[in-house]
This record gives structure tokens, C-alpha cells and sequence, in this order.
């Protein structure tokens, strides 16, 4: 009898706790709206990092996603911090993932770098983009590196930015491909260095060329005997330059050649 009674209590006690919650979780329901929708840009901003074909990444952590003067967006790897940023920008045969390597030696260096998808043929207003993504993102200063193609588009979007960038690095640029480098570099005031190998086809002398047109007080023609072509030629003394350059780019631009 005892053993009955207290079966019956049991069972009674369950019901009510679960007639409770019932109530509980109805009443909640009916007062709480339902979860907003994500906002249009960020869904789509979304989308871009997710869609982003980059094989050199495990996941999308490090993926951004930038935004030109046309509202189009654009995938982006972004690492490290700091107040100096810099903008790497890919080769033709390429993607982000060729910086990628050299953008987290930045970042252990202190430096912020943004490698972005410049393969769309409107490669000016990506790198643009990319500017003025770290400039809104609290940079203070920036620079803009590119290796062949994406060094002729490094010195086209910095010619046409404002305000102005802190110095470009063009690596076996072209004078002109999807951009126009040579009437680039005659508007173009910041610190510039040109680099290229003479074994490397008619990069040297497109090199050169630049070299010659460019109206920056400070500025550095880099020729190596090499046939190393854009991001292979950052090694050794070429990417102590590199380095030295977005520490002091004046001093670095108007100092002898170290080879």
C-alpha cells in the first residue's frame, strides 16, 4: 500500500512538472519574436567567405571579405594586427594563398597584411578596396606590394588613391596589363621601389622603364641576375629591403643598391 501511494504521488508530481513546462515554454514562445533575419550585406558578405576557393587555408578565420566603390565584394585572407598594414597582391598564374606565406611573416613581425582576390579583371578597384579596408580597420599607414600582374595594378590603385598610400613595392611588373603603370608612376609620389631579375624575359626592362618615369622623390630600382619572377624574387637581401622599407621608406628607397 505504501509502495502504491507513493507510485501514485510520483506519477502525479510528473504530470504537473511537465504540464509547467508546457506552459512555460508556450508562454515564452508567444512573447519573444521570432530570430531576425541577417542583414542582406552580412549575409552576403557571408556567402563570398564562404564560397572563397583557397586551398592554402584549413578554414575561413582568416578570410574578409571587401567591398569596392561598386559595392562588389571580394574575398580576402587578413592576419596579424598593427598600425602599419600592408596590401599583398597576387600574380596572374595566382591566388591570396601565393602571399600567404609572406602575409603571416608579417603578422609575426607586428604588421597587419591583407592578400586579396585580384583575378577579376577590375583588379584596381580590389586593391583600392583593400586600402581603404585597412585604413577603416584603424591602420595608419599603408603599403602596397604586388608581383608581376598585381604589381602593375599595386602601382595603378596607389597612384589613384587618397590620401595617399606610405610606399609600393612592384615585383617584375609589366608597364601595362588590365593597368596602365606607366602613366601610373607619373602621378605617383610615394616611395617606390621596382624590382626585377635581367634573366627574367623583358621584366628588367619594364622595370627600367617605370624606373625612369616615375616622378617619387624616393624611389629604388632593384635588378638582380636572376630568372626568379614576382613573389620568388622575396628572398635574401631583396626581403630585407622589403622589410626595411615599410620601417623607413624614404631612408630605404634613397639608399645604395645592397647587392
Amino acid at each position: 500500500m505504501v509502495f502504491t501511494g507513493m507510485r501514485t504521488i510520483t506519477t502525479a508530481t510528473r504530470g504537473l512538472v511537465v504540464a509547467i513546462l508546457i506552459a512555460v515554454v508556450t508562454g515564452c514562445g508567444a512573447g519573444t519574436p521570432s530570430t531576425a533575419p541577417l542583414d542582406p550585406s552580412e549575409a552576403a558578405r557571408q556567402r563570398v567567405i564562404d564560397t572563397a576557393d583557397l586551398d592554402c587555408l584549413d578554414d575561413t578565420s582568416p578570410l574578409v571579405a571587401i567591398t569596392d566603390a561598386e559595392q562588389d565584394m571580394t574575398a580576402a585572407i587578413q592576419v596579424g594586427t598593427g598600425d602599419t598594414a600592408v596590401v599583398l597582391l597576387h600574380q596572374l598564374d595566382g591566388t591570396a594563398c601565393q602571399w600567404y606565406p609572406f602575409a603571416l611573416i608579417l603578422a609575426q613581425r607586428g604588421y597587419r597584411a591583407l592578400a586579396p582576390d585580384i583575378t577579376s579583371r577590375d583588379a584596381v578597384d580590389v586593391a583600392q578596396a583593400g586600402i581603404a579596408h585597412l585604413r577603416a580597420g584603424g591602420a595608419k599607414r599603408v603599403f602596397v606590394i604586388g608581383a608581376s600582374r598585381g604589381g602593375t595594378v599595386a602601382l595603378a590603385a596607389s597612384a589613384a588613391t587618397t590620401p595617399p598610400v606610405d610606399g609600393v613595392i612592384a615585383l617584375s611588373a609589366p608597364t601595362v596589363y588590365d593597368a596602365d603603370a606607366l602613366t601610373a608612376v607619373t602621378k605617383l609620389e610615394a616611395p617606390t621601389i621596382l624590382i626585377a631579375g635581367d634573366l627574367d624575359g623583358t621584366f628588367a626592362e619594364h622595370a627600367r622603364e617605370l624606373y625612369g618615369l616615375s616622378v617619387a622623390k624616393h624611389k629604388k630600382l632593384l635588378i638582380r641576375s636572376s630568372v626568379s619572377h614576382g613573389v620568388t624574387l622575396l628572398s635574401g637581401d631583396i626581403e630585407d629591403t622589403v622589410m626595411a622599407f615599410l620601417t623607413d621608406p624614404a631612408t630605404t628607397a634613397d639608399a645604395p643598391d645592397p647587392a
